[in-house]
């Protein structure tokens, strides 16, 4: 089964920056599995995120754009065009 989940400009405006559980795709995560417990994570030793709900690992599709999201949405700012707000997406979880 295949779950889609939206990443919202709401999710994106009043997530908080580097936080696993109250990033924007935390939000989103926690609206669509209705639990505050989730985390969002990068491994990093392969740059893979992690997405957990619970104490079961989601498995995503589409890993490098949701890694380019993490990675924009944690360094975007408001003073500095290299990282621009990133853009709401649907994220596809394989069930």
């Amino acid at each position: 089964m295949i779950r889609l989940i939206d990443i919202t400009d709401d999710d994106i405006k009043n997530g908080v920056q580097g936080e696993c559980n109250e990033c924007a795709i935390a939000l989103a995560l926690k609206r669509e599995y209705k639990t505050n417990d989730v985390k969002v994570l990068v491994h990093d030793d392969t740059s893979t995120p992690i997405l957990m709900v619970g104490k079961n690992e989601l498995k995503i599709k589409y890993e490098n754009d949701v890694l380019d999201f993490i990675d924009c949405y944690d360094n975007m700012s408001t003073e500095d065009d290299y990282f621009k707000t990133p853009e709401p997406f649907t994220l596809q979880i394989n069930e």
